[in-house]
């Protein structure tokens, strides 16, 4: 039961950071547009469920997103052997977010995802419109299961209180050692 509240409290605190981030742009703005329950899905899936277990590197450099450092732009190399990715280094989470955001804003592979918050499309179509970017085939049914099974329960209340569930899955790292 401490693990669950223990969870909830990392992805109610995420969640804050980035309601605080987005109240910095302005109201009509691309970066407020993002679903809050977008951005927390990919920091999940990217972090393991907020614990980095097997990635010290981006905990270290408050990389929540998996971003890798363009020209520039401060980066520790990852402890991966098999591949030394530039880990970009933020001073914060809240930068880390803004980071994130001007990723989607700008970046290639989410030029879909553009288009569809423009269109209105539901939060959890936008998986479908990332490019293919991701090592893991199936990486956009893992963040479609994460959005449903973890996020959701945490950004949706069941009635109209703030208690919210948290589901029975599968550990979070359990699942995360399909993604090796």
């Amino acid at each position: 039961m401490v693990k669950i509240i223990d969870e909830f409290a990392k992805h109610k605190d995420f969640l804050q950071k980035i309601k605080n981030v987005k109240s910095q742009y302005a109201p009509d703005s691309f970066e407020s547009t993002v679903p809050d329950e977008f951005i927390l899905t990919m920091a999940t899936a990217e972090t393991g469920n907020f614990k980095f277990e097997g990635g010290p590197t981006p905990k270290e450099a408050n990389n929540f997103f998996g971003i890798q450092a363009g020209a520039n732009q401060p980066y520790l190399l990852s402890q991966d052997p098999k591949k030394k990715a530039k880990v970009r280094v933020f001073d914060s989470a809240e930068d880390s977010i803004q980071g994130f955001l001007e990723l989607m804003k700008t970046g290639v592979h989410y030029s879909g995802v553009r288009d569809a918050i423009t269109r209105g499309d539901d939060t959890i179509n936008y998986f479908d419109y990332l490019s293919k970017y991701a090592e893991k085939p199936d990486y956009i049914d893992y963040l479609k299961d994460v959005y449903v099974t973890r996020v959701l329960n945490f950004t949706q209340p069941k009635d109209n209180n703030t208690k919210l569930m948290f589901p029975k899955r599968k550990p979070m790292n359990l699942q995360m050692n399909t993604l090796k």
